[in-house]
């Protein structure tokens, strides 16, 4: 048996804060499992949430310099957990901070510069998941469907809801996968509106009814026409959807009750097309009863809910689990998943 060790540490798209899990991950007869020692959940302080929220809109020099004041950032956080939990990482995988990603351009970027969380943690760093994929046809997105498929198998379906909402599964003898839609990030910019951070269990969407104008209107977006494999990226999901939402004059309990309901049914229109009964859900949405019942009432899907860990470190635990990949030079990037001309081994590695 092989054993590895390594810190997966993400940052989504909804900026709930950097997820860091360190994980022991085990092989025999190619069959992988994992174990998930420590995790946890930094929130952003509020002068980082201003910073990453801005810089797309900031100078070149600006990005420059906050590109490795973040690594700086981000390598504290490491230190200060790897201190507190008594670990050791053999590697650090970061998947750093989606700032751009425009794969029919081809390119992607994800701050935190690798180098500088290498030199200042003294582990040896793998980041930069994307590139590799974008310049080989792909669209470095999704990237989870290879831990879907190793370290998931007994699920059918793997959905996750984070600020994004993406999905993958087995079809034809091969991993297929995509973004689905906005998710976190729409309902979260509306309960901002009404006050709270969050849609805590859907409360506040329970309270709205319907607007078939405006769930017609979200489900007309022509991202929605193409097939897979396909990605969003943030810049889409705030300039269709978001403004969409903000400009529609309904109440706001309205637009989060059917934004929900627009969430549910774009599941629903990739899982009715693939006769398969079971689905794991994962991410901040997998909180939110209220939407995970409106998954479930669209698709009549057998639906499990692992434990809170899981739910909330999944991502984290891929990408540790794709440094492990990249370091033994294995497939970590499934072309199948991105419509690259063919798997990899993706990610640069930094050496202290």
């Amino acid at each position: 048996m092989e054993n590895f060790s390594a810190l997966g540490l993400m940052s989504g798209s909804s900026l709930d804060g950097v997820d860091l899990a360190y994980c022991s991950f085990s092989r025999s007869q190619d069959k992988w499992d994992f174990e998930i020692v420590c995790a946890e959940t930094i929130p952003y302080p509020e002068e980082w949430l201003m910073n990453l929220k801005g810089l797309p809109e900031q100078d070149a020099e600006s990005f420059i310099a906050t590109d490795i004041t973040y690594a700086k950032y981000l390598g504290d956080l490491v230190l200060d957990f790897c201190s507190k939990h008594q670990i050791q990482p053999q590697l650090l995988a970061s998947h750093g901070h989606t700032i751009f990603h425009n794969p029919n351009k081809g390119y992607t970027c994800q701050i935190g510069n690798g180098q500088a969380l290498a030199s200042q943690t003294r582990i040896k760093t793998i980041s930069d998941f994307r590139t590799k994929d974008i310049l080989m046809g792909g669209q470095g997105a999704p990237l989870v469907p290879i831990g879907d498929q190793l370290l998931f198998s007994d699920f059918d379906f793997c959905l996750n809801l984070g600020g994004i909402a993406n999905i993958s599964c087995e079809h034809e003898g091969q991993r297929i996968a995509m973004d689905i839609c906005g998710a976190n990030q729409l309902l979260n910019h509306l309960s901002l509106q009404m006050g709270q951070a969050y849609d805590k269990d859907g409360q506040l969407a329970q309270l709205g009814k319907l607007d078939k104008s405006l769930f017609d209107k979200l489900n007309a977006d022509h991202f929605f026409k193409s097939t897979y494999p396909k990605s969003l990226n943030n810049q889409y999901v705030q300039q269709a959807f978001i403004q969409l939402l903000d400009r529609y004059d309904t109440p706001l309990e309205n637009k989060l009750y059917t934004a929900v309901k627009h969430i549910a049914f774009q599941v629903n229109q990739f899982v009715s097309s693939i006769p398969k009964k079971s689905m794991l859900i994962t991410g901040g949405g997998a909180h939110n009863g209220f939407l995970v019942q409106a998954i479930i009432k669209e698709t009549m899907l057998d639906i499990t809910l692992p434990e809170a860990v899981i739910i909330d470190f999944k991502e984290a635990v891929v990408f540790a689990f794709m440094g492990v990949l990249r370091d033994l030079g294995e497939t970590n990037c499934l072309a199948s998943a991105t419509a690259a001309t063919t798997d990899s081994s993706c990610g640069s590695v930094f050496i202290p």
